[in-house]
């Protein structure tokens, strides 16, 4: 495992923990005393949307090209998340499977990251094709339709890596009720579509909401994705934090949640959001785990590779804000995980941590 900061306030280990330490003695390291509490230990998530460039309106590169991959994760991603000694989850979309190219690169990368899927449905059989831009929402395929793409995607990921895919994120968050049977049929843990107080019907997928999802990992409603329930699998949602106009009926719908995101923003406002999230959920279960998610994808990088950095210093300024979020981590003694690290580390927590289900 990668991933493990120098914990000063864990009693359980004097400085980093050796290479190979097992996970669950990790995540049992006793915190110290705080106040009537003992602190719960808090792990971060960094998610990784995967896929070939882009540009502007999210339109695809003709002819397809993968910059994000052999720039963007090689040359400036992975480096960075190696100096910090972070394990970073690179959820992989189906043309990016299909590369030889791409699927060499994350052989080699596999060591010290994970690797979980991602489905943009286009890209997938029955019916693949190279779209202009991706918009289905997987939630609006046939049930049928939608496991034979989810099954297609995941036997391209274990024809490439030799083992099952853990990790999962529906391109454009458009999870449906149809989903979380479909991926705990196929062997997934761990699902990560769901997007606290964010209403997507305004992008095309009316009814796709998530207002009054939990922000910290729980077992899914298998119908219903972003309400406790009984699934197997558990999910991580995208660490979003509502803003006090969100609250405001009319308004609060047009205001964006502050998202866990290096995207937009300034380094401090980015920290902000991790700082409020470990402080709500230890307030609301002192002994459980705090688990944060932040999430962008491998194209925002690289300038002209998506619609969010036309030129290079927008994309520094992507890195210098993870950059700024990894370091909040390593200062506060918060291991970068990776999301199917999630399950084990809650199930070795104290029996009052219990994750929340229906």
């Amino acid at each position: 495992m990668c991933g493990w900061f120098t914990a000063p306030i864990f009693e359980g280990f004097k400085g980093r923990p050796a290479p190979g330490t097992p996970l669950g003695q990790i995540a049992n390291a006793a915190p110290a005393a705080v106040g009537k509490y003992a602190m719960s230990r808090a792990y971060l998530c960094v998610s990784i949307d995967t896929e070939s460039d882009k540009g502007k309106g999210w339109r695809s590169r003709r002819p397809m090209s993968f910059e994000g991959i052999t720039d963007g994760v090689v040359k400036r991603l992975h480096p960075l998340f190696e100096r910090f000694g972070a394990k970073p989850t690179y959820l992989l979309s189906p043309e990016v499977l299909r590369d030889a190219g791409c699927v060499e690169t994350f052989r080699k990368l596999a060591p010290s990251c994970e690797l979980g899927t991602h489905l943009h449905g286009e890209y997938a059989e029955p019916g693949a094709f190279d779209p202009d831009v991706t918009s289905v929402f997987q939630r609006d395929y046939a049930p049928d339709v939608e496991r034979q793409k989810l099954t297609y995607l995941t036997d391209l990921f274990i024809r490439a890596f030799d083992h099952q895919p853990q990790s999962f994120r529906a391109g454009r968050f458009g999870i449906g009720p149809a989903s979380i049977g479909i991926l705990e049929s196929l062997g997934y843990a761990v699902e990560s579509s769901v997007t606290p107080h964010m209403d997507w019907t305004s992008s095309g997928a009316p009814g796709l909401s998530f207002q009054g999802a939990p922000s910290q990992p729980y077992r899914p409603d298998p119908e219903q994705p972003g309400r406790p329930g009984s699934s197997g699998m558990l999910e991580v949602p995208v660490t979003i934090r509502r803003r006090f106009l969100n609250a405001i009926p009319g308004i609060g719908g047009r205001v964006e949640p502050r998202w866990l995101r290096p995207t937009r923003g300034t380094a401090e406002r980015l920290v902000r959001v991790a700082q409020d999230e470990i402080a709500e959920a230890r307030r609301a279960a002192p002994h459980r785990p705090v688990i944060l998610n932040a999430m962008f994808h491998n194209v925002e990088v690289v300038p002209d590779t998506s619609p969010y950095a036309s030129n290079e210093e927008e994309a520094r300024g992507i890195l210098d804000r993870l950059r700024a979020l990894l370091t909040f981590a390593r200062r506060e003694a918060i291991s970068v995980v990776g999301l199917g690290d999630v399950p084990e580390i809650l199930s070795m927590s104290a029996p009052q941590a219990r994750v929340p289900s229906a």
